[in-house]
Parts: structure tokens; sequence; C-alpha cells
């Protein structure tokens, strides 16, 4: 029987005050040392938590999403910063030549993992869509060509990935929170995504987008996806107060028509936490969100996550978030 109602992180939390301030200090063997550290600390407090799915630990290897796999390719150039959300930087390049792979972007997280015998990983990668549209273009001859470039670049990656974690099914969660900001080029999304993961046997290929303000448009291409679990935010647009509708969650119907028109089984992770407030959602707002999921989404299908990564808070906010929405998610499988 498939486990009902997992509960997963998205991706990245809160790095400890000797990482962060030290980050781009650290070199070698030092920064191996640290990051270790780091990630083992954070899986105690998802274990705590009693997270089901536990990720990567937080991604301590990675400053962010856009420039730890961009400076570790060729035919890239960084620029300055320039800002995303929550008056957080990331430092944009533009693409001068044909890009190329130089180094594995995330290899050194899979083989910590492996040695710590850890199951249950999902491993977050940054999507080419996303990858594409937040650089600069001063190569390809299209919007369309440089995402597929990037397509093939993360292709190599999740193939060495899964080689190196061996038979067991790895869980690839794409990021691509651009995915839906330019209605017309959602064909680029989809091949660019698909291109991503081609001919890639053993892996379990999740899509995260968040803040969209129509998720209509990826469901639209959901048929054409090579995706099995969508990950989405559904807690930011949702008022926190008891209700008897979930208005954040209407999307979810959605989902269902959607689902019930594809031949493929897709499952659907539902964001009941926001992590742009430090606000503690209890347990019963939580529940509350989960059983309005499953009027629409069997519990086989349904996973439960925060919005997004939870780097945005505090490591304690963070933890107690994670772990109020576990406790809901028990209440709610005690009374199915």
């Amino acid at each position: 029987m498939m486990e009902r109602l997992v509960t997963q992180e998205i991706g990245s939390f809160r790095k400890p005050a000797y990482l962060s301030s030290r980050f781009r200090s650290y070199k070698g063997e030092e920064f191996q040392e640290v990051a270790r550290k780091a990630t083992l600390e954070t899986l105690e407090l998802f274990d705590k938590s009693g997270l089901m799915n536990i990720g990567v630990g937080g991604e301590m290897y990675r400053w962010e999403m856009y420039e730890h796999p961009i400076a570790r390719m060729d035919g890239v150039k960084i620029f300055g910063p320039v800002r995303s959300f929550d008056n957080k930087y990331y430092n944009k390049g533009s693409v001068y030549g044909e890009i190329e792979r130089k180094e594995p972007f995330h290899l050194d997280e899979i083989h910590l993992f492996k040695q710590m015998k850890k199951r249950n990983i999902k491993l977050p990668v940054t999507g080419p869509y996303t990858l594409m549209d937040w650089s600069f273009n001063d190569h390809y001859k299209s919007r369309e060509d440089l995402a597929l470039a990037f397509g093939k670049i993360m292709n190599q990656e999740i193939r060495e990935l899964k080689a190196a974690w061996g038979d067991e099914v790895l869980q690839v969660q794409i990021d691509e929170p651009a995915a839906t900001t330019r209605p017309e080029e959602m064909d680029i999304v989809m091949d660019s995504i698909n291109e991503s993961v081609k001919g890639i046997e053993g892996i379990e290929t999740h899509l995260h987008v968040c803040y969209s303000t129509d998720y209509g448009l990826l469901f639209n291409i959901a048929p054409s996806l090579n995706v099995s679990v969508y990950n989405l935010e559904f807690a930011n647009r949702d008022p926190t107060s008891l209700t008897d509708h979930r208005n954040g969650y209407d999307d979810v119907k959605r989902f269902k028509e959607t689902a019930e028109t594809i031949s493929k089984e897709i499952s659907l992770g539902l964001g009941v936490t926001d992590i742009h407030r430090d606000f503690l959602e209890p347990p019963e707002l939580i529940k509350e969100r989960i059983e309005y999921a499953l009027k629409f989404v069997e519990p086989e299908r349904l996973r439960i996550n925060p919005d997004c990564g939870l780097r945005t808070r505090s490591r304690e906010v963070g933890y107690e978030k994670l772990k109020n929405m576990v406790m809901a998610r028990d209440e709610v499988v005690k009374a199915l």
C-alpha cells in the first residue's frame, strides 16, 4: 500500500550563522566540513519534526539556487547582484558562449547522504527555464535555444546524480519559480523540463512552482510534461482563520480536473504553511487545509509541504512550522 499524506520539505532552510556569515570565505575541505556539520544539524531538526521525506538537509552546500549551478558552467559570466524577493539577491550571469557543465552541482550532497545510508531523498535542482529566464542571453539565437541548452546540462547533472545514488529511486525536484511568468512561453517550459529528464530511468520527477498568478498555465501543459509530482504554493493566498471554504486552495480542484484527463498518475504537493511570515499556523488550521484538499485528491496522491523553501525564516520558526505541519498530518491520517 502506498504511504498516505507523505510530509516533505521543499528545499532550502536557514543556514546556521557559522556557515552563512563566512559562506564565501570557506574553501576546499574546510567548506566541506562546515557544510556537512550544518547539514547534519538540519537533518536532526527535520527528524525531530517528524518529516517523512527529508530532502537534502536544507541545501547547506549552496548559497542560492541560481548562482550555484551557473558558477559551475563554462560560457556564463557572473555579474553583480539583482533582487529576487524578500530583499534577497542573486548574482546574475550573462551567457556569452556555448554553455558547458565543467563540474557537478550537487554530487557532494548525494555522496553525504549515501554515506549516511539515508532514504527518501528528494534532491532539488534549479530548472532550465528559470536558469534561462534569470540570465542575460548574449549568445543563443532565442530564449528557447538557451532553455534547451540548459535542459541538456541539467540532464547531464541528473544522470550523474542518479548513477551515484544507485539502484534506489531518486526523487528529483526541478525548481521553476519563473515557469508561469510568461504565459506565451509555456511550450518552452515544457520542452526544457522534458529535456532535463529525458532518457533517465529510476527517478521520480517533481516540479516545484511557487507564487504563480495562474496555475492553470501549468495544468494546461501537464499532459505533456514528464513530471509525477507537482509541489505548489497555496497557504500564502489562504486566510488564517478557520473557515468552511479554503479560498487559497481553489486550484486543488483544477488539479483534480487535470489529473482526470491524462493517463499517467500524478500527485500534488500541497503547500500548507506560508514561508513569508513568522506566523505559526496552528495544527488545526493546517488540518483544515489538508482536509479540504482531500475532497478532491486521494490521500495516496497528496503530499504535505511548506509553500516553498524555509530559508527566509529563522531556524527556530522553520522547525516549528514543520512540526505543526506533521502534527496536523498525523491527526488527519488518524481519521482516514
